[in-house]
């Protein structure tokens, strides 16, 4: 196999959508991602290659055998009871095939130091991935919340989140103080272990954690990939895994 040594390749977990049809007809499932994390990744220099929907073990392997980068994307609600909760009445699009896949495929990227970017549920995946758990429902469970589930007709920076000074985030994004855009009403809550906190919104919902160890791990709750081109700071994300992703390479 003849592999592009100028890209880096970088593992895109899908999903499965189900598309809407009349009655009574065959309707079409299919697997993918949105085509905004395929375009800030090649945007980057990277190669993206969109991991299917699927839970098996060796096929993860075998895809990871091509890979030096993993991006875990966004959609909908982890299982609660994958960290030992009932569910909350708000929580929603519930997929325990893909959170086999992608828990799986986080410890595999793990054991072999594979650089991580968690993206909206990516973040929430590799919580508890790790052993951590989350805030179910933030309108209902964080006091004097902010609205953090976006209706905007466009990509739109709809809060500010407030980062640590000596993260990974910080520099990757040269500020402490950044708007971004939202589309979760779910949340770190208990970190996982080897992981810290790098970035909080203004009522204490977690926005971003990486490791607590040097690790090549990065995940943040808001969607860069919606606004890297409208807003091209955000770009500097998926610059950061593209990189981690070269140097995983070349070791």
């Amino acid at each position: 196999m003849t592999v592009n040594a100028s890209r880096p390749v970088v593992l895109i977990s899908g999903g499965r959508q189900n598309l809407a049809s009349p009655r009574r007809e065959t309707q079409d499932v299919w697997t993918g991602c949105h085509v905004d994390y395929v375009k800030s990744v090649l945007r980057s220099g990277g190669a993206p290659l969109v991991l299917s929907y699927l839970a098996d073990a060796e096929s993860i392997s075998a895809a990871l055998d091509c890979a030096q980068g993993v991006l875990l994307s966004g959609g909908g609600d982890v299982v609660s009871l994958a960290y030992g909760e009932q569910p909350h009445p708000q929580s929603r699009y519930q997929d325990p095939v893909r959170d086999e896949m992608e828990f799986e495929l986080t410890r595999q990227a793990l054991e072999r130091n594979i650089p991580i970017l968690g993206i909206c549920r990516g973040i929430q995946v590799l919580n508890v991935a790790l052993g951590g758990t989350l805030v179910q429902h933030i309108a209902g469970e964080v006091e004097n919340a902010y609205k953090h589930y976006s209706s905007g007709l466009a990509p739109t920076l709809l809060h500010d989140i407030e980062i640590e000074e000596d993260s990974v985030l910080a520099n990757v994004m040269g500020s402490r103080s950044l708007a971004v855009n939202s589309w979760h009403h779910q949340s770190v809550k208990q970190l996982g272990k080897g992981l810290r906190v790098n970035a909080r919104s203004g009522d204490g919902v977690i926005e971003g954690i990486e490791s607590s160890e040097g690790k090549p791990i990065l995940a943040v709750q808001c969607h860069p990939e919606e606004v890297s081109a409208d807003y091209p700071q955000f770009q500097a994300i998926f610059d950061w895994l593209v990189q981690q992703a070269a140097r995983h390479r070349s070791e």
